[in-house]
């Protein structure tokens, strides 16, 4: 008998009622898919993405609870010849179960990717970083499903019969193990946005030490300009600054002041202009 519960609660009753030792707040902490076999009972604990949760199927004697929202509940009418065989219809739950997971798993990485092919336009280091960590729980979600599909295929579980759906879950095996390999894949992907990332900052560093080359160049240009009377006073003594020394060249001495410094004005301008900054 299958049993479809939506309340934590009232699954941990029937599971005390079995007489059965679990922990299912334990195993709900799980963050990945696992499976738990014992000869007299089987646990199979699967999160997904959204509002939907996690996803358990509690196997014992001949009763299967399952704790899902939403996932897996209908069942395909190809299937309904199999589900009056012995252990029909618990096969067919989880098989539904399994492939609505992947379905909800292809939907995460379709997202991921997306977000990714904005990040090769602007590879800002944080969102590549966030993104790498989702990716990397998601792919580690992925191996977990696909463990899961491999054991039940390989051990002897009773509760689920492969042989009553083998073509079928032989497909889904091979499509499991593609959006594997496509999480795997952008693991590599993420890399490469951090390295795009990287070069980018040193470009931007390198434009940086530009501006502040030219700035120094020009302050240097305008200091030397302003240092001129103490180069003068330097030379020629201090009385050579007096009133009376420049009495008669007041003008010039302006005059040349001021073209000396709208000239290095010019002139670094004209270097900023030359690099291409703005």
């Amino acid at each position: 008998m299958i049993k479809n519960i939506e309340n934590i609660e009232e699954l941990k009753e029937e599971i005390s009622r079995l007489k059965k030792e679990v922990d299912i707040n334990q195993i709900l902490a799980i963050d990945t898919p696992f499976i738990d076999s014992h000869s007299d009972f089987a646990v199979i604990n699967i999160p997904s993405y959204g509002h939907q949760g996690h996803n358990l199927i509690f196997m014992a004697d001949d009763k299967i609870l399952m704790f899902s929202s939403g996932n897996g509940k209908e069942i395909d009418k190809k299937y309904e010849r199999i589900m009056n065989k012995k252990f029909g219809r618990s096969t067919i739950s989880i098989f539904m179960l399994l492939r609505a997971v992947l379905k909800n798993y292809s939907h995460e990485f379709v997202r991921i990717r997306e977000v990714m092919n904005t990040l090769e336009m602007d590879p800002v280091l944080d969102s590549i970083e966030d993104t790498g960590r989702i990716l990397r729980k998601l792919t580690d979600r992925m191996e977990g499903l696909f463990q899961i599909i491999i054991e039940l295929k390989e051990e002897d579980i009773k509760w689920f019969n492969f042989s009553l759906v083998s073509f079928e879950y032989d497909l889904f095996t091979t499509e499991a193990r593609y959006w594997l390999e496509r999480c795997r894949s952008h693991v590599y992907r993420i890399a490469s946005l951090r390295t795009k990332s990287e070069m980018r900052s040193n470009r931007e560093l390198n434009d940086t030490m530009k501006k502040l080359t030219v700035i120094m160049t020009f302050l240097t240009i305008v200091s030397i300009v302003v240092n001129v009377p103490g180069t003068v006073g330097a030379i020629f003594g201090i009385p050579a600054l007096s009133n009376a020394y420049f009495e008669e060249h007041v003008t010039f001495l302006i005059i040349t002041l001021f073209s000396t410094t709208v000239l290095s004005v010019l002139l670094g301008l004209f270097y900023w202009k030359k690099l291409g900054f703005k």
